[in-house]
């Protein structure tokens, strides 16, 4: 299943609770379009967060996001590139 980068921007810098109200909100969406998390980052200055899930394409996490109004600054499918030379 392909990944989906999600990219977040906050001003002021998000706290946990306002990150779990999020996620909360948007949970029941992704599962709909079948959609997965993977993993997240957070900056250190919690002002930007990069989710990955699995899911068929970008539009369907994005139509989840706008469905829960979580804002999102962009959704795109990526391909993970690993180190070939581990042997």
């Amino acid at each position: 299943m392909p990944l989906i980068i999600v990219e977040y921007a906050f001003d002021p810098p998000i706290t946990d609770e306002a990150w779990d109200e999020l996620a909360d909100r948007i949970g029941p969406c992704l599962d709909q379009r079948h959609a997965t998390w993977v993993t997240s980052y957070l900056a250190l200055d919690r002002k930007r967060r990069i989710c990955v899930f699995e899911a068929k394409d970008a539009e369907a996490v994005r139509q989840a996001y706008r469905m829960s109004n979580v804002t999102f600054e962009r959704a795109w499918t990526a391909e993970q590139i690993r180190d070939d030379s581990d042997g």
